[in-house]
């Protein structure tokens, strides 16, 4: 539970892109997050990835949510909420705007982050339990924040990178901009308590540095095997145990 962006003229450079969108708005998945570390095997949480079409500065956006609570049996254990919003460009991902606002047992936070792509500059204002801090970056073609990438990652045609090179991506998280890789690594059946045997698309997802992933072995996920690839399924190696996620309910199944 702690656990796009793009210019138009390098977009296809760095991500070759669908040509028509592989989401719509209104369409919305329920994931349930199960973590495993020690005696603790269970269901522990739910996440709803939901998106719905807005405007920025009088052109075609997209304002999607990850909004992630978890389950009632945990919360007399510890309570946890994350809710991530971003606003971006529906013709080439780019952000402009991204909030999160995360409640884990004594910890009350949000971070906002602007996306200045005339300056060039990302702006990211956090305030931790009534401590703020701003820190600001120079804003590269390529950056991403969470929702947007979940998005974008849907829209990439991976049919043009089938070779198994990494894509890097880079992701505005927390107080810094992290670069992860993502691999192609073709259909399999997918095998997972509670999911039907399906054949789906398997791609890994390095993580380079943080404190809460296992940055030696790559999170695992599956999406449907069609151009909508939706996510069934996930594994995270966490630095301690590990976060599986399985698709409960989607609005867009094909």
């Amino acid at each position: 539970m702690n656990i796009c962006t793009f210019l138009v003229s390098l977009l296809a450079a760095a991500l070759p892109l669908k040509s028509s969108s592989s989401f719509s708005a209104g369409e919305e998945q329920v994931y349930l997050i199960h973590y495993q570390w020690g005696v603790l095997n269970a269901d522990v949480a739910r996440a709803f990835c939901s998106i719905e079409s807005t405007t920025l500065h009088g052109r075609p956006a997209y304002n999607a949510r990850i909004y992630g609570k978890t389950e009632k049996f945990c919360e007399a254990i510890v309570k946890v909420r994350e809710d991530f919003q971003s606003w971006f460009s529906a013709t080439d991902f780019r952000p402009e705007k991204t909030i999160r606002k995360a409640q884990e047992a004594r910890y009350n936070g949000e971070e906002t982050n602007v996306f200045d792509w005339e300056a060039g500059k990302l702006t990211i204002n956090i305030n931790a339990n009534g401590q703020e801090s701003v820190n600001e970056f120079d804003l590269e073609p390529g950056v991403l924040d969470i929702p947007s990438f979940f998005y974008c990652f849907r829209n990439i045609d991976f049919d043009k990178v089938s070779d198994g090179n990494p894509i890097p991506v880079k992701l505005a998280i927390g107080e810094k901009i992290e670069t992860v890789s993502i691999k192609y690594a073709g259909i399999e059946t997918l095998k997972a308590r509670g999911m039907d045997r399906v054949p789906a698309r398997k791609f890994l997802i390095q993580v380079n540095s943080g404190n809460t992933f296992d940055t030696k072995n790559a999170i695992s996920v599956y999406t449907s095997d069609d151009e909508v690839m939706i996510p069934l399924y996930f594994e995270a190696p966490m630095r301690l145990g590990k976060v599986v996620g399985r698709l409960e309910s989607s609005t867009r199944r094909k």
